[in-house]
This record gives structure tokens, C-alpha cells and sequence, in this order.
């Protein structure tokens, strides 16, 4: 008779858990970024998924649960675009702009992804705090160098956000495309209390920033890879 191998067992069970995990993800990032703008169930993901609803609730608790995963992976994949362009400039203004401009410019080459950050920003509150963290710290350094005209840091913050949100959705549905990120980075910094001649300044920066962080990557992802011989 032959010998189970029970480690081995173990191991084929957790990847096959793994997929099955990944693939619930996966589903529930297009039913967000669906065009549709169905509401998201555990049914709808889980259709989408081709799983069986029981399989759902092995791996989440809730849709609840499956958001708060699904908010972290997308907090981390801003995080990982944004912060290394926005934190080049030394001006809060400067680095507001320049968050923006390589979110949005992000957001116009790609509709699909969009849609889910834009649908994430009305679902998963998480995902907004996060992205208002750093917005949160810019806002409160160019007040107290009074920077803006603005009297709340948090409604400031709001009007940020909302005004990204709603150009994610113009991108999504093919209403604008990139070459109207800039005149968005300039309302957004005039709505927040920044004159007009530095909202351009800044918003000009902020172009100067994401362009040259958009060269570096390219640079390092085009970047041959050294085999050992």
C-alpha cells in the first residue's frame, strides 16, 4: 500500500486554498469595476468567481470582511505609485499636485482600474482615509505656513478626494482623457484656497515631478536583468 505523504498533502491544499482566495479577490476587483455600477454582493462576487457561495465563506466572513482585504491591497498599490513622485517635493503644495497629477495621469491610461478606485472610494472608507493620511499632513504644513486660504484642513481634504473621485469616474466612462488632468490639478488647488498664479506654479511642479518619476520607472523596469553564468 502505498504511503500518504501527508506533508505534501497539507502543502497541494494550502496553494489550492491560496488560488481559490486570489480568485475571490480577483472577482471582487472587477465587480467594482464593473461599468454597470451594479451594487456588489457575495452573490455577485462569487458568480464572477464561478465558485460556489458555501466556497465565499471559507475564506471571508462577510462582504465586510473581503472589502477590508480587497481596501489593503489597493492602499498598498497607491502607496507603492504615489508616494516615491509626491515626496520629491519639498513645497506641500508641490507635493499635493504632484500626488494627483501621477494618480490621475494613472487613472486615464488605464479605465478599468479607475472604476474600482473610484468605487472603492464610495465602499471601502479605508481606502480613503488612507489616501488622505498623507493628503492630511500637505494640508496642515501649507496652512501653517499660510499657504491657503482655507479654513478647515479636513474640508479641504474632502473637496481633494471628491474632485478625484469624480474625474476617476469621467476617465472610467471615457468622458476625459489625460490631457485634462492638469486643468484638474489646478481646480483642485484653487478650490482648496490657492490662488490662481501659484496653482499653476504648483500644478507645473507637480507635472515636472510625476514625469520624472514616470522616466525612472520606466528606466528601471526596462532595466536588463544580469543572469549568472
Amino acid at each position: 500500500m502505498a504511503q500518504v505523504n501527508l506533508e505534501r498533502r497539507a502543502e497541494i491544499g494550502l496553494a489550492k486554498r491560496s488560488r481559490t482566495r486570489a480568485a475571490i479577490l480577483e472577482a471582487a476587483r472587477g465587480c467594482y469595476a464593473d461599468t454597470t455600477a451594479a451594487p456588489v454582493t457575495v452573490d455577485a462576487v462569487v458568480r464572477a468567481a464561478g465558485l460556489a457561495k458555501g466556497t465565499f465563506y471559507v475564506h471571508f466572513e462577510d462582504l465586510a470582511a473581503l472589502e477590508a482585504e480587497l481596501g489593503q491591497t489597493l492602499i498598498q498599490e497607491l502607496d507603492q505609485r504615489l508616494q516615491p513622485a509626491r515626496l520629491a517635493g519639498s513645497d506641500p503644495l508641490t507635493r499635493i499636485a504632484t500626488g494627483v497629477t501621477v494618480l490621475l495621469r494613472g487613472l486615464a491610461h488605464t479605465p478599468v482600474q479607475a472604476r474600482l478606485v473610484a468605487g472603492a472610494a464610495t465602499a471601502m472608507p479605508d481606502v480613503v482615509t488612507a489616501i488622505q493620511r498623507h493628503l492630511h499632513e500637505d494640508l496642515t504644513e501649507a496652512q501653517a505656513a499660510g499657504l491657503l486660504a482655507v479654513g478647515s484642513v479636513e474640508l479641504a481634504a474632502r473637496v481633494v478626494t471628491a474632485l478625484s473621485q469624480q474625474a476617476a469616474l469621467d476617465f472610467a466612462d471615457g468622458r476625459i482623457d489625460e490631457s485634462a488632468v492638469p486643468d484638474i490639478v489646478r481646480a483642485i488647488l484653487r478650490a482648496i484656497g490657492c490662488a490662481p498664479r501659484e496653482a499653476a506654479r504648483h500644478a507645473s511642479a507637480g507635472e515636472r515631478h510625476a514625469q520624472a518619476h514616470s522616466r525612472s520607472t520606466t528606466v528601471v523596469n526596462r532595466a536588463p536583468i544580469r543572469r549568472n553564468r
